[in-house]
């Protein structure tokens, strides 16, 4: 039993017109005017994409909506609606477009989307930096035109956090040996997003004099819960120790963390040195020489007038010191001794042959 005969399909496109009543299935033999094509009319497309995908909680995104006409017919005063997430918040919009409450509208009387052509339209989002990592975002939006169908799409992503947390501990480079030993700790996060759950942990090793209302307990260990630290926020902490060694340099580093993602975690740990220099050693000067020093002093000034750098006052006919006169006179040594006796043993020579030669022309030469 043999079918109905194979009709080729019509090369003109899909056609709008009704089949003939009784042969739903069969179509019109060629040069049928039903078998004249008839347009689609526009045909609109809305997609809607995200980048980054996630998004960074306290970071901007893009919201990207692009309609496409895939009719074959222009489109006319088309208008695109984006409904925004109530934990996202819109930036500058693009020309076109405008925002009542949370809703952007875009595009509107004029807009023509010709047919196979696109429109796009970027919307700078941003993110509440408090979220929860995790937290679901989503964006519903439509794309309406009096001569086409709508069409809507809904675009769910998340939003992830990473703060970036940066601790600084700074001390005096040097201290005495009895002193304390003051520590200034600095928390700064620079965001995007919210840290939760911050702590700074100080091992100092040290007794700690004092500590600060943020880092209960006791012992030389610091413990300190600071919490939540929103972008852009600092605390300090300052703590003072006193150094149990004598003399050499203190070594003192601290850590922080969070209960988030972070950026980067090369700025969570911080060091600081303090040198501690020793007692100085009691002054073993007897007193006499401050009194010797005076002296020479004394000597010195009479020389020289009563005023510092006035000339020397001496007589006429006087001779001035020796340079090495200024100073104290140095004892008789055992050389000027020896001269001494010397010129006396001379002296009484002299003397004995003076007495000999006058007690001899008293007597005569035959004496």
């Amino acid at each position: 039993m043999s079918g109905p005969p194979d009709v080729p399909p019509s090369s003109a496109g899909p056609s709008t017109a009704a089949p003939p009543e009784g042969d739903p299935g069969i179509p019109s033999e060629p040069g049928d005017p039903g078998a004249s094509p008839t347009p689609f009319g526009p045909s609109l497309r809305l997609t809607e994409s995200v980048s980054p995908d996630p998004v960074i909680a306290g970071a901007r995104s893009v919201y990207a909506l692009t309609v496409t006409n895939t009719g074959d017919q222009d489109a006319n005063d088309v208008v695109v609606e984006d409904v925004l997430d109530p934990n996202t918040t819109p930036g500058s919009l693009p020309d076109g477009c405008s925002l009542d409450r949370r809703t952007v509208t875009c595009g509107g009387p004029g807009l023509t989307i010709p047919a196979g052509r696109s429109v796009t339209y970027e919307l700078p989002i941003s993110t509440d930096p408090a979220l929860s990592d995790g937290t679901p975002l989503t964006n519903r939006a439509r794309v309406t035109a009096p001569n086409a169908a709508r069409d809507a799409t809904e675009l769910t992503t998340q939003a992830v956090t990473r703060a970036d947390v940066e601790l600084l501990k700074s001390a005096p480079p040097s201290a005495a040996q009895d002193d304390v030993i003051t520590y200034t700790l600095t928390v700064t996060n620079h965001g995007p997003s919210q840290a939760t759950d911050v702590t700074v942990h100080d091992r100092t090793r040290q007794a700690i004099a004092e500590r600060p209302a943020e880092c209960p307990g006791g012992g030389p260990t610091l413990s300190c819960p600071i919490g939540r630290l929103a972008p852009k926020e600092s605390r300090t902490l300052t703590f003072t120790v006193t150094p149990r060694s004598s003399g050499g340099v203190v070594e003192n580093c601290a850590t922080v963390r969070t209960g988030d993602r972070e950026r980067r975690t090369a700025d969570n740990r911080s060091c600081a040195d303090t040198v501690i220099e020793p007692a100085a050693a009691p002054s073993g000067t007897p007193r006499r020489r401050g009194r010797d020093a005076d002296e020479r002093r004394d000597r010195h000034e009479d020389v020289r007038g009563e005023h510092p750098g006035e000339p020397a006052a001496f007589g006429a006919g006087d001779v001035p010191p020796p340079a090495h006169h200024d100073t104290r006179e140095l004892p008789m040594t055992g050389t000027s001794v020896w001269m001494l006796g010397l010129g006396i043993a001379v002296l009484l020579s002299i003397g004995l042959l003076v007495r000999y030669f006058s007690r001899r022309d008293e007597h005569g030469p035959g004496c």
